[in-house]
């Protein structure tokens, strides 16, 4: 009876090693592909349907987008109700164009993030510049596409004095 070879450990740990490495090269091709995919289908230009509150809004695709960088007052809170009516009387049943910020483009609620444009007019830059709202830096991350104008724009009601700086 003849007896088959052994293979080493060496060899053995090798084609382990080689057998792991190509499960993930393709898994991880399959993920970054629907990845891909979930990023090609990022609406466009929808049209904005409702008003959730004054930095989300709920668009014709049936998605919600939280605008990116600012911060509102939340239900109840002072100056709650003039961001919705800001973001109403700009947003609602507009056409807008949604810029994303690399890498942010959905949150952990898989709302989209991004800066909405109604024609030429920044919703994000427009609600912080009538004091509603306020920027919001994230630490560890990247600079926000528009920080600058976004923090001109919170400097410029702050010296004013509108809404929360009064």
């Amino acid at each position: 009876m003849k007896r088959k070879p052994k293979l080493s450990p060496a060899i053995k740990t090798t084609l382990v090693g080689l057998i792991i490495l190509t499960i993930g090269f393709f898994g991880g091709t399959t993920y970054q592909s629907s990845l891909q995919t979930q990023e090609d289908k990022l609406p466009e230009n929808p049209t904005v349907t409702r008003i959730i509150d004054g930095d989300n809004v709920e668009l014709s695709t049936g998605e919600s987008v939280r605008l990116y960088g600012i911060n509102c007052p939340e239900k109840n809170k002072p100056l709650f109700q003039e961001a919705i009516n800001l973001t109403t009387k700009l947003a609602l049943n507009q056409e807008i164009k949604i810029e994303y910020q690399p890498n942010y483009k959905k949150d952990k609620w898989d709302r989209i993030l991004g800066y909405v444009f109604i024609e030429d007019t920044n919703l994000n830059v427009e609600l912080v510049k009538s004091g509603f709202c306020e920027v919001v830096i994230y630490a560890k991350r990247a600079k926000l596409i528009y920080q600058d104008e976004l923090l001109e724009a919170q400097e410029m009601a702050k010296q004013e004095k509108l809404g929360q700086w009064k």
